[in-house]
């Protein structure tokens, strides 16, 4: 697959082998069960929407993730005879942080589609380059296809970026977002070695190991959640962006 600047470069041709098999499993079984709550999340976008264009709006966003759930599951379905129960492994991690996700009102929940659950996404095209073609295609298409909805997101958000105290509240659930995803992604780090495995090939290419992959992964994640919060002006331009 072509890799996006900035991404790691490894082999088209990604051998395969039974480490490498359970943990693309793994991996599909998180982001399907990921894709549950996402589809739960949306659904709570309609009770809470200000008018009805915005909940039509919502609507297609629960329709646009169940069908991203189908994808997953069925290829998942695909590679163990129990998808069921990949997904339970990674289940607490992604109730953790849905769990708390802010979606009682219109402000916290457009925070959450522009800067919370994007995060999804800055996920899968990180890890796409170190899948096979057809994995990497799935995977981006399935959870990095959110592009319509998530600029819809954030222009609903700007719109309401109307002073200090609106600015001040969406920069703390911003925070509070990543700080729960990154609390997340380490406990699952340390439940799981699967994208270690994943990393394994590309961390040896470049001399280092699959832990500092995994590491370096995370900082590609905050990279893109940061572009996001300059861009609505809740933080500040830096020089390494």
């Amino acid at each position: 697959m072509a890799a996006a600047e900035g991404d790691l470069i490894v082999s088209d041709s990604i051998d395969t082998h039974p480490d490498r098999d359970a943990a693309v499993t793994e991996l599909l079984g998180a982001l399907a069960y990921g894709q549950l709550r996402a589809i739960e999340a949306a659904a709570r976008l309609i009770a809470v929407a200000p008018d009805a264009a915005t909940a039509d709006l919502a609507a297609d966003v629960v329709s646009h993730e169940f069908g991203a759930y189908r994808t997953l599951h069925d290829d998942l379905a695909g590679r163990t005879e129990d998808p069921s129960a990949v997904m339970d492994g990674m289940k607490p991690f992604f109730d953790g942080y849905f769990d708390r996700a802010p979606l009682d009102d219109w402000f916290g929940s457009s925070v959450f589609f522009a800067l919370g659950l994007p995060i999804a996404a800055d996920f899968a095209r990180a890890v796409a380059p170190v899948l096979d073609d057809d994995t990497a295609a799935l995977v981006v298409e399935a959870i990095g296809g959110r592009e319509r909805f998530e600029e819809a997101a954030v222009e609903q958000l700007r719109a309401q970026l109307v002073d200090a105290a609106a600015q001040a509240r969406a920069r703390q659930l911003a925070g509070d977002l990543l700080g729960r995803a990154l609390t997340s992604y380490q406990e699952a780090m340390g439940h799981t070695d699967a994208l270690k495995v994943l990393f394994a090939d590309a961390a040896a290419a470049e001399g280092t190991t699959g832990e500092a992959q995994v590491k370096r992964l995370a900082m590609e994640v905050l990279t893109g959640h940061r572009r996001r919060t300059v861009s609505l002006g809740l933080e500040d331009l830096g020089e390494d962006l």
